[in-house]
């Protein structure tokens, strides 16, 4: 059991945490929230000893080992990935060279108490490299890099020429391997795509140790957690069950709280009546004195501030532009000799609202900005179609204001000239009331300057919406209201995002990029996935490839068996040359805008996914057979 008891912390005259105290169980998985600047960060700290509470203590046993994913690096990025996660083993070699030399010792020993000696040393060593709960660590180096997005040539790439979001994994790799009893984890879904998201779900859910971990992605919290901690108003609210539940309970614990403070203020008001009559009299000044006291020493009801709830958002549009809002032909970029798209080409129509969906660095970013015409590249051609008005939001949009210029200013240098006026009702409208919107840049949090820079976005006026990575510092509430605005938005959109909640149920096509290509899905990410009949859009590949390979080793079939076989491919080869010609056709009625008003439209696009669906499985076949061929 791990204890943290009655802690308080004070930050000057803020009382950040008050009488906190919780018990943690080996194996549970906790999901510790609260909105942005509760504490929840702080509290880390404490519990991994970098930081001191007023009052308190933590209590964990002598033997716990425990290790904190911050936001910060802990390691030599000289080295190689390789090596960086092989210092995770440090102790596992140390003893294991340990027992060869003692191995050694024993062959060249004639001394019997020496023998002795050396045995029982050995036995120890042993009960020593047994209490490791893995005992292959290059196996479970592979396993843990590949499942976070490596590749096996990358491995022994030095770390310093990755991106701070992979050196980030690196980080994590480490501290997996480490095994500890108690894992902290600070946001990790913020560096993680949607396929390494979906392998490490299914790491912690198997992983022994318990788990805190902070985070705003409300999938991850639901597939993750059994417990949650709230941190709000400076205390915890334990709540053990799952995320779902949790909302249901804090509904419940909300009605409650709000009845109880308005029956506690009525008392206040009455009591603060009768001080206020009994002042006036000399004869009951000492019991007026007496009731102040008793009213000072009150314990006030506090409820929980949710300023995000403010926020509304609704992106402004202008006129309608034609038919076709961008088209990309054709289009290769490459960065030195990095070649990052290489002949991609997509249609977007007035309309529709696009995901761009893949691993970190395979060109999703570099397309939108290539779109916005914010960036050049090497072949094809990008435009804009007619009357299309962008509006673009960049990923390090909050990163490039000026840290001199207040909330205010930000705003107001950005807007276009009509809601200039209406500056400060907007930061009204983002949290930003009163004295907070003559903040300066330099002061606001990541989360605040998320907030500003989606105030500027909603002060400009668009019919094409480019969004990359928009939730980056946005809390859940605030990601709620931001899916609600694009559901709402009637121009086309683009977003770029890793958030699952977010792309489910807001866009009509996701564009997959893999291998500098990027393939079309008409549907959103939830689509995806299911019709690739896999939670992780990586792993349709791998097994694939896994089965290819793995049947290479088998010996080959003899010539009637590989007849037979080649019969089979050929009927397969058939009927996905049928499926294809189907698919095609209808396709081809998809095209026209006035095939969707008329009544067959429905049980196409239903044939169509069952047609896909059904290629899907003949190609998986085909992949089997060739493998069973031997290639």
């Amino acid at each position: 059991m791990y204890s943290v008891q009655n802690i308080d912390l004070y930050f000057g005259d803020l009382h950040l945490l008050q009488d906190v105290s919780f018990v943690i169980s080996p194996g549970e998985k906790i999901a510790l929230l609260g909105r942005n600047g509760a504490g929840k960060t702080t509290l880390f700290k404490i519990i991994n000893n970098e930081l001191t509470p007023d009052n308190g203590n933590i209590s964990f046993p002598k033997t716990t080992k425990l290790a904190y994913l911050s936001q910060h690096f802990d390691f030599d990025d000289t080295k190689t990935i390789h090596e960086v996660c092989l210092e995770a083993f440090e102790a596992y070699y140390a003893i294991e060279a340990e027992i060869e030399t003692k191995n050694k010792l024993l062959a060249q020993t004639q001394d019997e108490q020496k023998l002795s000696d050396i045995i029982n040393e050995l036995e120890d060593l042993q009960m020593k490299m047994n209490a490791f709960t893995i005992h292959n660590p290059l196996a479970e180096i592979g396993k843990i890099l590949k499942g976070l997005g490596f590749t096996e040539d990358q491995f022994n790439n030095q770390v310093n020429t990755l991106s701070g979001g992979w050196k980030m994994r690196v980080q994590m790799a480490k501290i997996l391997l480490s095994q500890p009893d108690l894992l902290l984890l600070d946001e990790p879904d913020n560096h993680l795509d949607i396929e390494a998201l979906i392998w490490f779900e299914k790491y912690l859910q198997k992983y022994e140790g318990a788990v805190i971990f902070i985070s705003h992605d409300v999938q991850f919290i639901s597939n993750i957690a059994n417990r949650i901690l709230e941190l709000a108003n400076r205390k915890i609210f334990d709540f053990k069950g799952s995320y779902q539940k949790y909302i249901s309970a804090k509904e419940v614990r909300r009605e409650k709280d709000e009845q109880a403070f308005v029956n506690q203020q009525k008392v206040i008001k009455s009591k603060e009546r009768t001080i206020t009559r009994f002042m006036a009299k000399a004869s009951k000044t000492k019991m007026a004195q007496s009731m102040q006291k008793q009213l000072e020493k009150l314990d006030r009801i506090e409820l929980e501030t949710d300023d995000i709830n403010q926020m509304r958002i609704q992106f402004p549009t202008v006129h309608n532009p034609g038919k076709i809002v961008v088209k990309v032909d054709a289009v290769s970029k490459s960065y030195g000799d990095k070649e990052v798209l290489e002949d991609v080409s997509l249609e977007i129509e007035r309309g529709q609202k696009v995901a761009f969906v893949g691993q970190n660095g395979q060109g999703k970013s570099t397309l939108v900005k290539i779109i916005a015409g914010l960036l050049d590249y090497n072949t094809g051609n990008s435009e804009l179609g007619h009357n299309v008005i962008p509006n673009y939001f960049a990923q390090n949009q909050s990163e490039v204001f000026d840290d001199k210029l207040t909330a205010l200013e930000t705003l107001e240098s950005r807007c276009d000239p009509e809601f200039y006026t209406r500056a400060r009702h907007t930061l009204g409208a983002f949290a930003f009331s009163g004295e907070d919107a003559l903040k300066k840049v330099s002061v606001l949090s990541g989360g605040e300057k998320s907030r500003l820079a989606m105030a500027c976005l909603v002060s400009k006026k668009s019919n094409f919406l480019i969004l990359d990575e928009p939730t980056n510092h946005l809390d859940i509430q605030a990601k709620a209201i931001l899916k609600q605005a694009i559901m709402d938005y009637p121009g086309t959109l683009i977003i770029v995002s890793h958030d699952r909640d977010i792309l489910s149920g807001s866009v009509d096509v996701t564009y997959e990029f893999r291998d500098k290509k990027i393939y079309q899905h008409l549907g959103d990410l939830d689509y995806v996935l299911e019709k690739r009949a896999q939670e992780d859009i990586r792993a349709f590949e791998l097994s694939n490839n896994k089965k290819i390979n793995s049947d290479k080793s088998k010996p080959p079939i003899d010539y009637h068996a590989q007849k037979q076989m080649k019969r089979k491919i050929s009927a397969i080869e058939r009927a996905i040359d049928k499926l294809e010609k189907e698919i095609k056709t209808i396709h081809e009625k998809l095209v026209d805008p006035e095939f969707y008003n008329s009544p067959e439209s429905a049980d196409a696009i239903k044939k169509l996914k069952e047609l896909e669906d059904q290629l899907e499985v003949k190609m998986g076949e085909w992949d089997a057979c060739v493998g069973e061929m031997g290639g």
